[in-house]
């Protein structure tokens, strides 16, 4: 199991779970000169503003990336963050990605085959494609095996 990385900054800390990354590279386009994994400190959130850091991280699909401001710095709710609020408030989002995993977002409750209970919160990612390492969250596996939505199998 691989740990729970963190990165300290002024007016922000950021949590990476490796264990939930589906790779999806939104971090790496939205902040490249902050999320870089060609560099072994792959995350530097000193490089950019804390809020800018804070609303690169709000768009992380599975959740891998979290944050939490510190200093009392503080940012207005990202769109992302105003519709993971709304799907709270509503109970738990589930939209399919296209040729990749089930996506998360809310208020929701995991529970592994025996019905325990598995600690998440916020945004997760879910496998569709059956090939993860790390059940039932999404790995990144559906780009090695070729995973296919139906729509774009159909078209």
């Amino acid at each position: 199991m691989k740990p729970l990385q963190t990165y300290t900054a002024p007016g922000i800390t950021v949590t990476f779970d490796p264990q939930v990354c589906v790779h999806s590279a939104v971090c790496l386009a939205a902040l490249p000169a902050v999320f870089d994994v060609r560099r072994r400190r792959w995350v530097a959130p000193e490089a950019a503003a804390a809020a800018d850091v804070a609303a690169a991280i709000d768009r992380c699909p599975s959740g891998a990336l979290k944050y939490v401001m510190t200093d009392a710095v503080t940012t207005a709710p990202t769109v992302d963050a105003a519709r993971d609020s709304a799907a709270s408030e509503a109970g738990a989002r589930i939209q399919a990605s296209l040729n990749g995993p089930l996506l998360l977002q809310g208020d929701y409750e995991l529970l592994d085959e025996a019905g325990a209970p598995i600690p998440r919160s916020g945004r997760l990612a879910l496998c569709r494609c059956g090939g993860t390492g790390n059940q039932p969250f999404c790995d990144g596996s559906h780009a090695r095996v070729g995973f296919k939505s139906r729509r774009e199998a159909a078209g």
